[in-house]
């Protein structure tokens, strides 16, 4: 009985540490659940161009050349080669609602790869004209026959001067990558809570 107190704070003391946690992991629930954010197309995609081995013309001048209908790019060293570039003020003309709400972009390509041991990445970025570039990728791996890559981007509703949107692939060493049929695509998006993407997954 001597000792009733004691356990007695040993319980108050666990009880306050239980309801301090669970006040503050849910002060950082609500701080994090307008960050962790997912932006989902509201309408289809439309394409907002094409680009075509043998009819465009990519920018990197070496590294590079055409088999067939595809692109063949090859490196022995780390190395990033751009492909294509296109201003941003382009979008907004093309889709002139591109400039208000949440936005998607969507590079998509027919890929192959063969000895990339090191990998790579397909990348779809937007450079600002004071230097800043948020960039997007998929992963390269191995030696694989075509498959179609996705690259998803997010423009935020910010004001915002027009940058460029860039398309290009990054080595990380050695290797043999192909790309056909490369598409940008938009389409406008709406933002959707993380914890209902993942209890769709699941």
């Amino acid at each position: 009985m001597m000792f009733n107190w004691w356990e007695d704070l040993l319980a108050s003391i666990e009880a306050g540490i239980k309801a301090g946690i669970e006040s503050g992991l849910q002060s950082l629930a609500d701080t994090l659940a307008p960050l962790l954010q997912v932006p989902e197309p509201t309408a289809p995609f439309q394409r907002i161009a094409l680009f075509r081995a043998g009819v465009d013309q990519p920018i990197a001048g070496f590294g590079l050349r055409v088999e067939g209908a595809a692109w063949c790019l090859e490196s022995h060293w780390p190395q990033t080669i751009p492909l294509f570039e296109l201003p941003e003020a382009h979008l907004w003309l093309e889709v002139p609602s591109a400039q208000g709400g949440d936005q998607l972009l969507l590079c998509r390509a027919l890929v192959k790869t063969g000895a990339l041991p090191e990998g790579g990445q397909l990348f779809l970025s937007r450079s600002q004209p004071f230097g800043w570039t948020f960039s997007r990728t998929v992963s390269l791996v191995g030696d694989r026959d075509w498959h179609l890559c996705e690259v998803p981007f997010h423009l935020k509703p910010e004001a915002q001067t027009p940058g460029l949107i860039k398309i290009g692939v990054e080595f990380m060493g050695r290797g043999v990558v192909w790309l056909r049929d490369i598409e940008l695509l938009h389409a406008p998006a709406k933002l959707k809570p993380i914890t209902d993407v993942m209890d769709g997954l699941l």
